[in-house]
């Protein structure tokens, strides 16, 4: 079966001078350049002594040269696994403790978070042109359908060990497939840009969707509103997708520009990640005039969206802009009972799902691979949600408290074994609060020690000294108690109802 190799050496033959790769760094290669790179790249790690299934870390921000790294990996067997380069030095060193990788792929500016973290490891500095060696002469054996692409993590490190999910070629490949069949005007050519992080996997998906297809993909090592708006404007981009938080701080970016920038070659923004409120979409829409897409999945699914909302629903005035859209093609989407008994049509309970590419696990994990599978194969994905009677899906809540803010996912119990760690802290609980940009907001509701007289700002520099800045509150609230069954359960939904109140705490 095909790998992502394959398919690069395709499409080098196919259209050698179409540009495949660009970035704002001045990184910039064609297809038939790009498969060059891959195999001089590949050949300095087989030269480092890298491959057969070795893990190799990538802690780099975007750009040309970490695509053609994480391609040159898998062309040796080697695992690349894509991690957040925002997270804190024990953060790292927790999550390279899950990995085990036998060396690190990082940049200037992440050179002293990995020294920090794994100062013994080998590093390789991306974009180091000077990297390189003798590559071999055709892929190795090992490339397959079902040979792992990428190890992705999820967010939470420091209350415990994170999950790391293997994507497969045939996963990310089928999910490219999926999009190249509903999305129109996708072809060969067409102009995508990508500003999302590619330790994301919306960010990394939709680069390997657009080599998959043959476009030519313009990489921005870092969003901003303002190069992102000036990147589509001079790129006469056509495709890109971003977090509902970004496509807010875009609308408001446009809007606060006394010369109007020519946005008129966008075709379709893609979103998802996370919340987006119907009065944000409606602006976008209005101001940037293009079709829009909701896809809602996650990692686990592997860039395959579970459901979409399709442009045709995005009209102003459609009762399903706060849905998350109509199951996808290989998707069984069910509403279950604590009994995992289907639920009558309209009643909110949990979302199971299965596929023809299913849940594969989580990476050398079998207990928390057990315990996201029912009896049938169906994947618990953790979000409460349900069904209306034309199929379309709306997700409610989450299961698992989980936060999602800005696209980034923030588990409240890895804020909360922070913050226990505060000497004035007694009682802790950390919830998502809406956010008119991040959709949601991370929020610490805390009861003080006796006689304890601590600030807010000094409970978030505590947090920020030890976590990453995304899962850090944005704000905090004291208490005399928190609020209990008679069971003496923390009761969570009472602190977040004042918040929620005449909304729908809907996610994306």
């Amino acid at each position: 079966m095909l790998s992502w190799n394959h398919i690069v050496e395709w499409r080098a033959g196919r259209h050698p001078d179409l540009l495949a790769l660009a970035d704002d760094l001045g990184g910039a290669l064609t297809y038939a350049e790009l498969a060059a790179a891959v195999e001089q790249r590949a050949g300095g790690w087989a030269a480092a002594g890298v491959g057969g299934d070795d893990v190799v870390a990538i802690v780099a921000r975007n750009r040309v040269d970490w695509v053609v790294h994480l391609l040159a990996l898998n062309r040796v067997g080697a695992v690349p696994a894509a991690v957040n380069w925002r997270l804190t030095a024990p953060e790292l060193r927790t999550l390279f403790a899950e990995l085990a990788p036998v060396a690190v792929l990082t940049d200037e500016e992440g050179l002293a978070l990995v020294e920090s973290a794994a100062p013994t490891l080998p590093r390789v500095v991306v974009g180091d042109r000077d990297f390189g060696g003798v590559a071999p002469a055709r892929p190795v054996h090992r490339l397959r359908g079902e040979s792992p692409f990428v190890l992705m993590h999820t967010s939470g490190t420091t209350g415990g060990a994170p999950k790391v999910i293997s994507l497969t070629n045939q996963r990310l490949i089928a999910s490219a497939t999926y999009l190249k069949l509903v999305v129109p005007g996708a072809e060969e050519g067409a102009r995508h840009l990508r500003a999302m992080p590619l330790f994301h996997l919306a960010g990394l998906a939709n680069v390997t969707y657009g080599l998959f297809i043959g476009a030519s993909v313009v990489i921005q090592s870092r969003f901003t509103a303002a190069s992102f708006v000036d990147a589509v404007a001079d790129h006469r981009i056509e495709f890109t997708n971003l977090v509902p938080s970004a496509i807010a701080m875009v609308v408001d970016e446009i809007n606060a520009r006394e010369q109007k920038p020519d946005l008129s070659s966008l075709v379709e923004i893609g979103y998802g990640a996370s919340a987006i409120s119907p009065e944000v979409l409606r602006a976008a829409i209005a101001t940037l005039g293009c079709r829009f897409r909701q896809n809602y999945g996650c990692t686990e699914t592997g860039g395959f969206p579970i459901s979409t909302l399709d442009p045709a629903d995005h009209h102003p005035e459609s009762r399903h802009l706060r849905s998350a859209g109509k199951p996808a093609l290989n998707w069984e989407v069910r509403i279950v009972g604590p009994d995992l008994e289907d639920l009558p049509v309209g009643e909110a309970g949990e979302i199971v799902v299965r596929g023809a590419e299913p849940f594969s696990g989580y990476w050398n994990n079998p207990d928390e691979t057990a315990k996201a599978l029912t009896p049938d194969g169906f994947w618990r994905i953790g979000d409460i949600g349900r069904l209306d009677e034309d199929g379309y899906l709306t997700i409610v809540d989450r299961a698992k408290d989980m936060v999602v803010s800005g696209g980034e996912n923030v588990y409240p119990a890895e804020v909360e074994a922070v913050l226990r760690g505060h000497p004035d802290v007694a009682e802790v609980a950390v919830i998502g609060v809406p956010h008119p940009r991040w959709g949601e907001a991370v929020h610490a509701v805390i009861v003080e020690r006796p006689g304890s007289r601590t600030r807010a700002d000094q409970i978030v520099v505590w947090c920020r000294e030890r976590l990453a800045g995304f899962k850090c509150p944005s704000s905090v609230e004291f208490v005399d108690e928190m609020p209990r069954n008679a069971t003496g359960k923390m009761l969570k939904r009472v602190l977040r109802d004042k918040f929620w109140a005449g909304q729908e705490r809907a996610v994306s």
